[in-house]
């Protein structure tokens, strides 16, 4: 996957005629962005603006809960290259990812910003122990426009390859300093049911060129039914004789997002991992896409509903099947 993703994105604020994206008429879904199926190769990455490559799958570890040294070293061995760490767990990422013997070069480590990282030694202290930190992801926090500042000059002196948020709305991006340019990575709550904070998440983080990731996947709370208990989903699980997760984690990816995810059972993360050797087909993405109009009317008129015509408005209907590498 590459800057097409967000090429694709970006055309969607764009006036222009349908003909010139090749769009095609559907079936009347009135999914709140189009869906953008993308051709996933191996190894499955992003790439951010500055050029740094990201894998699309994120392996989070925290505190809690998390797996021992010997666990995660075994999970790199398995496959996982792209690891988010808070500054709590650094110490114990560093050493399985020696234990492991997977190189460094092949891994993409983000780190959560925390109030301990503050001073460029403490930074440097914690960094050491990775080798190096590709991303750095801010979450809301109180003197939003001070922290920022300081990541920017983290960053400008090397301390960090490139900076990204988390749980932001994309309106509180553009308010952060330099109209918030140097955002590369945005990551929040993104399901069948609820695409990010806002219906045009996806569209305006893609304008800017930002990749999006998604967190919550499989559990969209406080919502009773789960995605992974959707009935749609479930049926389309066993039709491709796939788990729901992931037929969940496919979709995702093939809407040019990137997926985080926790787990501690190892066969959870196989399972996981394996979502990048099938591929859900422009029906059954439309379908999925289209859940959100059941958990959430879509207003016809709105920009986004499918085939709706009107004061000089056209409702985006489903991407073709052009390929995205």
């Amino acid at each position: 996957v590459s800057k097409a993703a967000g090429e694709l994105r970006r055309h969607l604020g764009r006036d222009m005629p349908v003909s010139e994206l090749d769009f095609h008429e559907v079936s009347g879904l009135g999914v709140p962005f189009p869906v953008a199926p993308v051709l996933i190769q191996k190894p499955a990455t992003l790439q951010l603006k500055s050029g740094l490559s990201m894998p699309l799958l994120v392996f989070a570890v925290s505190g809690k809960r998390r797996p021992s040294v010997t666990d995660l070293a075994e999970l790199l061995r398995m496959g996982v290259r792209h690891l988010q760490v808070s500054p709590s767990v650094v110490q114990a990422v560093g050493q399985a990812v020696r234990l492991s013997q997977v190189p460094r070069s092949e891994l993409f480590i983000s780190m959560l910003w925390e109030p301990p990282l503050d001073t460029s030694a403490k930074l440097d202290s914690l960094t050491e122990q990775l080798g190096f930190v590709d991303l750095m992801i801010l979450p809301q926090t109180p003197e939003l426009e001070s922290v920022w500042k300081h990541l920017e000059r983290l960053k400008a002196r090397k301390r960090f390859k490139a900076l990204g948020v988390k749980d932001f709305r994309p309106e509180e991006v553009e308010f952060l300093p330099g109209n918030g340019e140097s955002v590369e990575y945005a990551q929040c709550a993104f399901t069948p049911y609820r695409h990010g904070p806002r219906r045009d998440t996806w569209r305006r983080f893609g304008q800017r060129e930002v990749a999006l990731a998604a967190t919550g996947l499989f559990t969209d709370w406080p919502r009773p039914l789960p995605p992974l208990l959707d009935p749609h989903v479930l049926i389309i699980a066993r039709r491709f004789k796939r788990s729901a997760a992931q037929v969940l984690i496919r979709w995702a990816l093939q809407l040019g997002l990137a997926v985080v995810f926790h787990s501690q059972r190892k066969q959870h993360v196989a399972e996981n991992l394996a979502a990048l050797d099938f591929e859900l087909p422009m029906r059954e993405m439309q379908l999925i896409s289209g859940l959100a109009t059941l958990a959430e009317p879509v207003p016809p008129g709105d920009g986004f509903a499918t085939g709706w015509k009107g004061q000089g408005r056209v409702g985006w209907s489903g991407l073709g099947g052009r390929a995205l590498r």
